[in-house]
Formats: structure tokens, sequence, C-alpha cells
């Protein structure tokens, strides 16, 4: 086969620059990501909380259904909404779960929430206390969390993982900061390389 033919042949199959960048950021994100890095996220305890903080922690502990006694009195008129109950959680009414492939409709509460703990994120940062690096990651342990609970078979298991791996990618693409609004593939693929480089970089500057 030749040159040109193989290059077709590869394009026909999908396997572009921009799939081996995300596929390689994947790779890396999941090593540098240590299993601890979960359970930290749980253990901050900050001594001087602002309101955004305050409802992240209680969002994510064992009583997310009192989000509501402590959600910042502004937020409805920072974000344009208030957040409504469902099944004991609290979320964005016109959320719902983003993906590249489809996932199981069960999983829609919990994208919904998981909306509603983006924009506590976005509300941070537009009041001018944007939250720290635990936040985002706690988030995202939550709703991985859910879809499993949410599942009874193996291939609702797999949208989980594969949700875990996008997710993980995603955050730490962005630096654990506050999402960016949408994105191009030729963006996400730019961020993506620019943040693995930095990464690699990193690394050699620690071993060396």
């Amino acid at each position: 086969m030749t040159s040109d033919n193989a290059r077709r042949t590869w394009r026909r199959r999908g396997f572009r620059p921009v799939m081996w960048i995300l596929i390689g950021a994947a790779v890396l994100v999941l090593h540098v990501m240590a299993a601890g890095r979960a359970s930290a996220v749980h253990d901050h305890s900050p001594t001087d909380t602002t309101a955004a903080e305050h409802t992240v922690h209680v969002l994510v502990g064992p009583d997310p259904e009192s989000v509501l006694r402590v959600l910042p009195t502004d937020f409805e008129a920072v974000m344009g909404y208030r957040p409504l109950l469902e099944n004991g959680y609290p979320a964005n009414p016109d959320g719902g779960c983003s993906s590249p492939i489809p996932l199981p409709e069960r999983f829609e509460p919990a994208c919904r929430t998981h909306d509603f703990g983006y924009d506590l994120l976005r509300y941070a940062q537009r009041t001018g206390h944007p939250l720290g690096p635990w936040a985002r990651p706690a988030l995202d342990h939550m709703l991985i969390e859910r879809m499993h609970a949410a599942c009874h078979d193996p291939v609702c298991s797999a949208a989980a993982e594969l949700s875990r791996v996008g997710l993980a990618l995603n955050t730490w693409r962005q630096y654990s900061g506050p999402p960016a609004p949408s994105e191009s593939m030729t963006t996400i693929a730019a961020s993506t390389a620019v943040r693995v480089i930095a990464e690699i970089g990193g690394d050699s500057g620690v071993a060396r």
C-alpha cells in the first residue's frame, strides 16, 4: 500500500491527529491523577469558606438536599435560574448529559446535578472568588458515583467508565478550573497538546 493510500485509509477509519492527541492525553492524565486525589478533594477543609465553596461541599456531601438552604443569595440573579430538587439532589432544570457518545437516559438526573455544580464554579469565578482545584474533581467524582449507582448491566457500567475518562481528561486539560464555553475539536486538541507538553516538561524538570 502506498503512503497516500495508507493516509486515505487512516482518514476513512477516523485516525486523525486530533484523536491521537486526545487518546495520548487520556493515557497521560490517568497516569498523572493519582488514586488518592479523589479522596483528597473530600478531605479539603478550608478555614475561611465562601458561600459558593460551602455550597459545593454540601452538594458533594451526604446531604445534598441541604444545598437550597446554603445557596448564595445572588446565585439566581447571576446565573439566571434557581436549582430544583430532583430525587433529593439540586439540579439545573435545563441541564443534561453532553457527550460525543450516547449515554443511558438514566444518567440524565445526575448530569443535571453536575451541571448545577459546574454553574457554582462559574458563579464563583464571576463574583470574584474562584474556587480551588479541589472543587471540579469533587463534582466529577460525585457524577461518576451516581452513574455507577444507576447501572445494573455491563454496558451501562462501561458508559460510566468512559464518562469518567472523558471528565478526567477535560478537567485536567482545563487545570481543574471553571468549565470553558463551547469549544471546537480543533481548540480542544490544541489546548490538550499544550497541557500535555506542559505536563511532560514539568515531569522532565522534576527528573533532573
